[in-house]
Parts: C-alpha cells; sequence; structure tokens
C-alpha cells in the first residue's frame, strides 16, 4: 500500500494536469488531498488517476479529500459535525487488498507560527482524538495525514529558510516555532512514518512552502501498525512538483 498527502493549494484551479503529472509519478493506491475544494480539479484528478474519490468541505473554509484505487467504503466529514475545527478533517475507510477495511484521516489544522496559534491547534487536534479514539482503543491500524501546519520535536528549523511571515511569527514567540502538536501524537501512540524510515533526513527536510521549504508541516502518521511493514518513505521534490503547489507530497509505502 502506497500512500500520499499532499496540499494542492486553493482548490487547484488552472493546476489539474501539472498536480496529476506529480501524483501519477508516485505511484499512490490511496492519497489524501487538503485545500481540494474545487470539485472540478478534483473530478479531474480523480478521473485521471482512474480512483474513486470523496470530498468533504470545511466548515468556514477548504476541503479534505480521499482518492484511492480500491473502493471507499464510507466517510465521515467531522469539520460540519462541530465549531471546533477551523479547516477540513475528513475520516473514510476503504475496502483495501483482500477486502479488509483501511481506515484514514485526512486532517488540514490551523496555520500560522505564534503561539496562539499552536493554541489552537491543539484544541482542534483534541477533536481529531476524540474522533479516532475508538479506532485507537480496539488498535485498529489506522492513518492520519494532511497538512498539520505544525512541526516535529524532532526537526531543526533554519527560519532563514522559511518564508518571511513565518520569521515574523517566530520572532513574535521570541525566536521559536511551537512544537507540542506533533508530539502530543506521538504520545497517543502515532508513528511519524516519515521520521520512521528517515531519521536523518526528517530533521532537516521540509515540505512547505516549495520555494521556502524549512519546514515539514505534512506528515502520514499510522497507529496500531507494525513498524515493521513501513518500507519506504519520501518528500516528492522533483521541478514540476516545485511549481504545481506550494507543498511537496509526502508518501510512505507499507507492506
Amino acid at each position: 500500500m502506497r500512500i500520499v498527502s499532499y496540499n494542492i493549494l486553493t482548490g487547484g484551479e488552472g493546476r489539474a494536469d501539472p498536480l496529476v503529472e506529480v501524483l501519477l509519478a508516485q505511484r499512490a493506491d490511496v492519497i489524501g488531498l487538503v485545500e481540494a475544494e474545487d470539485p472540478a480539479v478534483l473530478e479531474r484528478i480523480a478521473r485521471r488517476l482512474r480512483m474513486d474519490y470523496v470530498q468533504a468541505i470545511g466548515r468556514k473554509s477548504g476541503a479534505s479529500a480521499l482518492l484511492s484505487r480500491f473502493p471507499i467504503r464510507d466517510s465521515i466529514n467531522h469539520a460540519l459535525l462541530t465549531d471546533g475545527i477551523s479547516k477540513s478533517l475528513l475520516q473514510a475507510s476503504i475496502d483495501g487488498p483482500g477486502g479488509l477495511p483501511w481506515h484514514f484521516g485526512i486532517a488540514h489544522l490551523h496555520a500560522r507560527a505564534t503561539e496562539a496559534d499552536e493554541q489552537q491547534r491543539e484544541a482542534e487536534l483534541k477533536v481529531v482524538l476524540k474522533a479516532f479514539e475508538p479506532l485507537r482503543s480496539a488498535q485498529t491500524p489506522h492513518f492520519l495525514l494532511g497538512d498539520f501546519n505544525a512541526n516535529s520535536p524532532v526537526q531543526q528549523i533554519d527560519l532563514a529558510r522559511c518564508k518571511p511571515s513565518t520569521r515574523e511569527q517566530a520572532a513574535a514567540n521570541g525566536g521559536t516555532i511551537p512544537r507540542r502538536v506533533i508530539q502530543e501524537l506521538l504520545n497517543e501512540g502515532y508513528v511519524d512514518t516519515y521520521y520512521s524510515v528517515n531519521s536523518e533526513l526528517a530533521k532537516t527536510r521540509g515540505t512547505f512552502t516549495t520555494q521556502f521549504p524549512g519546514q515539514r508541516v505534512d506528515y502520514i502518521f499510522a497507529h496500531s501498525v507494525d513498524a515493521k511493514q513501513i518500507k519506504a518513505a519520501w518528500i516528492e521534490e522533483d521541478r514540476l512538483a516545485t511549481y504545481a503547489s506550494d507543498h511537496y507530497p509526502i508518501g510512505a509505502e507499507l507492506d
């Protein structure tokens, strides 16, 4: 199973074909998209990839989507069930290999790097964790992926490589960027698949922005999955990906 997460930037209007070319190169079985609010672009991407898909529009803005080469069994748009998510949160399951269900969450959390923004993300993370608590309690394998707009505690962030607004927000925090949200996910037993395979690269490689790639805010987390099943993980940084969106896609392959 190859899984990819990709923020396609404000719906992807006018960029459907470059986005598809980037995604085709990933050879993905399942794709989580955020900022996938344009139905025409989403339908075009899914049709060219020959994938089933479901879209979950955010309460205030944006959308998450799941694309799968396997049939989608069911889905829940959590952003419409609570005012605790400012962007989008989709939960869905697919009929995976052998007919067994695979469970996914595609999340897009609040942006920006100030302490107040981290506090809002922490509040949103509580909604995410509550939604997936039954799967954790049953030790059912599942994945959380998307744009968390949050930084890992292992990252060595060079602010000079970040976009100017991020540098300004870090300055407002005394020169640092908060790291609590990702640590809370790790504390709940979620495994950062990219770090599990590429522990050294994960300290310095970024997914955002493609022009100022100083941060990795995009993740694929696994829970109740044997670490030995995670065969590979990558960030796609080819030339087309640099221009197709302001985020690089991130991927993971599991047995």
